[in-house]
């Protein structure tokens, strides 16, 4: 079942790299498609307002597509545009908010609360890890990506999210209680991020004060003079 599933995803990274590049040839650029992307998103906010389920259905599966060739484009073109590298932390709150806001407005009086938690703790929970990552980088350290963690990822992340809103548009009933339910897996898995990678960032700023002592240090430098 494994290999599988591996074999499946590599095809799926074929198939996404080779359309980058044709879209690429046709001059396609990655901030325009997250662009798209965006107004996709936003466009599910009158689609639930006007009760048209499947349309706003259909948009966050298109927002999803743009989503994936934006950064298959912008992977295979080097990261160049840096555009788009600013427009991406912005799609995912504008798509959370465009359909959290639609619900809300489908039915306020039944979906506007579990709507509001599940956005505050989206944006919480996106907040940590995105400050994690920047964290990472700047002291050029690699996240551990282990399988707990890929499939934390996968739950919480744009495959699980995505899963969650298209069922939520295609059967509002069921939101009142998937919200509640998703949420609280977001909390739970935060909790855990919050004290794992406050222990793990810590390691790492041990590990960085020792190494800028020892470079530091006079002896240091002036056996090195001696050796030259």
């Amino acid at each position: 079942m494994s290999y599988l599933i591996v074999h499946l995803r590599r095809s799926c990274q074929s198939i996404g790299s080779w359309v980058a590049y044709q879209l690429i040839d046709l001059r396609v650029s990655p901030a325009g498609l997250a662009l798209a992307a965006i107004a996709s998103g936003v466009a599910t906010l009158p689609a639930l307002y006007a009760h048209q389920t499947l349309l706003a259905a259909f948009f966050i599966a298109l927002y999803r597509l743009l989503s994936i060739l934006s950064g298959r484009i912008s992977k295979a073109m080097g990261h160049l545009d840096i555009r788009q590298r600013y427009l991406r932390p912005f799609m995912e709150i504008i798509l959370v908010l465009s359909v959290m806001g639609g619900l809300s407005l489908y039915q306020p009086e039944k979906f506007f609360l579990p709507a509001l938690v599940l956005l505050i703790v989206t944006l919480v929970f996106d907040l940590e890890r995105r400050l994690t990552a920047l964290l990472l980088e700047a002291q050029e350290r690699v996240a551990k990506t282990g399988r707990v963690e890929r499939l934390m990822d996968g739950v919480t992340g744009s495959p699980g999210r995505t899963i969650l809103l298209i069922a939520a548009c295609y059967e509002p009933t069921w939101f009142f209680w998937s919200a509640p339910g998703f949420a609280g897996i977001c909390l739970t898995i935060l909790v855990w991020r919050l004290i794992s990678n406050y222990r793990q960032l810590g390691m790492h700023s041990r590990d960085w004060f020792f190494i800028e002592v020892e470079t530091s240090e006079p002896g240091a430098s002036s056996g090195a003079d001696s050796q030259g």
